[in-house]
């Protein structure tokens, strides 16, 4: 789970963005992370961490495999670890085969649940009517994208949206989240990283290098980092993404900066 770095840090603020046109890759680079840190609010909120242990799925982790690759049904462990990618797939076996009173797809529905519940809270500070714009902006992006650009995001896609604002801004913006994730490993592996260097070559002191690495399954002797392929698979990732976001018209591409760091905001 490499993607998404602090690579935008530079970009301006939303409430003083330029002049100029918004290009699809600008509004790619302005939202990504914000994007990102949204989603892992609710991934590692002690809410969803509570409820990973109703259902004995391991910790955040053993949620965050089986919620993220239950779209796919009850596959074989290989098949989730091909889709996920950025996990070891040992560990991946490890999490999958978790004894469970759920289907795996029913996990999903349980992490989806997980994330509109988190979201309710969170999103309470913005104005309805800006939730109900992210959640169609988010929307609009996740449909202009092909399926192809990864298997979680074409699953994340499918499921019902919960009917409340605030839940199906959350869920929404999980599947724009999973539509970069599919993309990143293609980029990873195109640009000759794969996933495990890819994450070792990562710049984010907390999710990059040995310790995360680790964590996700992959054991030592660890590749070297290579921070020029890791800079060229993120311009990939976004390369991918962009023609989503053709989508949006200016007014729209402008919306969607200020809704979602607007919604990152509001985590603090």
């Amino acid at each position: 789970m490499c993607y998404y770095t602090a690579a935008m840090a530079d970009q301006p603020a939303a409430d003083h963005l330029p002049d100029e046109q918004l290009t699809a890759e600008d509004t790619v680079n302005r939202t990504s992370q914000a994007v990102l840190e949204f989603g892992r609010g609710w991934m590692m909120a002690d809410t969803t961490v509570a409820r990973s242990a109703e259902l004995g799925l391991d910790g955040p982790l053993g949620f965050w495999a089986n919620g993220r690759a239950g779209v796919l049904g009850d596959v074989d462990a290989d098949l989730a670890a091909a889709a996920i990618g950025f996990m070891a797939p040992d560990l991946v076996r490890r999490h999958w085969e978790t004894p469970c009173d759920l289907t795996h797809h029913d996990r999903t529905d349980a992490y989806a649940e997980a994330a509109a519940a988190w979201g309710r809270t969170v999103l309470a500070q913005m104005d309805e009517a800006d939730v109900v714009r992210l959640g169609d902006l988010a929307n609009r992006i996740a449909d202009s994208a092909q399926a192809s650009t990864g298997m979680l995001f074409a699953g994340w896609r499918a499921l019902d949206q919960p009917s409340d604002p605030a839940g199906r801004a959350t869920v929404a913006l999980n599947v724009v989240r999973e539509m970069r994730g599919g993309a990143h490993l293609s980029a990873a592996y195109g640009t000759g990283l794969g996933p495990h260097a890819c994450i070792m070559s990562t710049d984010d002191p907390i999710r990059g290098g040995a310790s995360w690495a680790e964590t996700f399954g992959w054991a030592s002797p660890h590749p070297q980092p290579d921070a020029e392929r890791r800079a060229e698979a993120e311009r990939v990732t976004t390369q991918i993404c962009a023609p989503a976001y053709e989508a949006l018209d200016q007014a729209e591409r402008r919306d969607w900066v200020r809704l979602v760091t607007a919604a990152r905001a509001a985590m603090d």
